[in-house]
């Protein structure tokens, strides 16, 4: 909190006088982002000049107007929930601010500052409507990048069934007997094809927030099942120890490549053949899922590289796949955490707030 006393130095601006170290909160040479106090009526007090001109308006137009026909009215309550609660400055991801019957997104850092005995809420904003279309983009770049390279993949698990229901119909055509039984296995065989071909064409096309209730464990078995020829031409392996009865309301095909992207990532940190284990649970009401590999493990200064784009460790890597993986996990409310010892390998759990079961 900061308070006003006499020999702080005042800075006079439109319609109120603040404290010099208050707007220096704000002005640190710093010309992405924006800044805007309002008080508890929600009542406009200062806008920074970046602000007036994203807004196109006049800071004198816009004192005394209500923040509310700027920022959605739940937002501000949340804001004032959470000063309720406590006095730590709030972060806020994707916060929507409308401008011209548009919706742009920035990243907000709220404070709640007190002078004169008037309480006031000082944010900062930063843009970033542009790096979440980019995003978008990724995404859908990232999603036929990986395509592409399971396709070497699965035309091996595309093969074994054609075979196999080439030599079976070659048995019919001979005049076997025991047909039914044949039928029954072409059948199976016919399945396996579909479901693979489902599968990649379901990941060729564009991400759409179509959510839906949707059972953990089946998607894990999906991503297993689809990626298991190609983890066997590195003689990779899976060990699954999954809760059964987990759901998350969230759009399978994003959550399924995250999954994808991670079991890749433990895949390639293995030089050698190995066991990648998966493991769902509940725990500090979340659904956790972790991917654990057996490879050479990171240091802390990777670690800390890993979010930021185009950063990677391979020769052919894009540095993209957990920039994808974050903000897929961003749009279900999920987190990701990674825990890893140099040469003894690496767990990347996903954390996603636990709903009704």
């Amino acid at each position: 909190m900061i308070s006003n006393s006499s020999g702080i130095h005042q800075l006079k601006t439109q319609n109120e006088t603040f404290p010099k170290e208050v707007l220096n909160w704000y002005y640190n040479n710093n010309k992405d982002t924006m800044l805007i106090i309002w008080n508890i009526d929600h009542e406009i007090m200062y806008v920074s000049q970046q602000m007036e001109e994203y807004l196109n308006d006049k800071m004198s137009n816009l004192i005394g107007k209500q923040w509310t026909t700027i920022m959605p009215e739940e937002q501000i309550i949340q804001i004032s929930n959470h000063f309720e609660a406590t006095t730590e400055k709030l972060h806020i991801s994707n916060i929507i601010l409308r401008k011209q019957d548009s919706d742009f997104s920035f990243n907000a850092i709220v404070d709640k500052i007190l002078i004169d005995d008037q309480k006031l809420y000082i944010c900062k904003l930063k843009n970033i409507t542009y790096m979440n279309e980019l995003k978008k983009v990724l995404l859908d770049s990232e999603k036929l990048i990986l395509a592409g390279q399971l396709s070497a993949g699965l035309v091996h698990e595309i093969r074994n069934p054609l075979t196999s229901l080439k030599g079976f119909l070659q048995l019919v055509q001979a005049g076997v007997e025991q047909k039914e039984e044949y039928y029954k296995v072409m059948i199976g065989e016919i399945d396996k094809l579909e479901k693979i071909t489902s599968e990649l064409l379901h990941m060729a096309k564009p991400f759409k927030n179509n959510k839906k209730n949707e059972s953990i464990h089946e998607m894990i078995k999906d991503v297993v099942f689809i990626m298991s020829t190609q983890m066997d031409m590195k003689d990779i392996h899976f060990t699954l120890d999954l809760e059964d009865n987990l759901h998350y309301f969230c759009n399978a095909s994003q959550i399924k490549q995250v999954l994808i992207n991670l079991i890749k990532n433990g895949a390639e940190a293995m030089n050698k053949s190995g066991t990648i284990m998966i493991n769902s649970r509940i725990e500090d009401n979340q659904i956790a899922i972790d991917i654990i590999d057996e490879g050479q493990g990171m240091s802390d200064e990777i670690v800390q590289e890993l979010n930021n784009p185009f950063f990677t460790t391979k020769p052919d890597g894009t540095g993209l796949g957990l920039v994808i993986t974050h903000h897929i996990l961003e749009m279900h409310n999920g987190l990701l955490k990674v825990s890893t010892d140099e040469n003894k390998g690496s767990i990347f759990t996903i954390l996603l707030p636990l709903v009704d079961r």
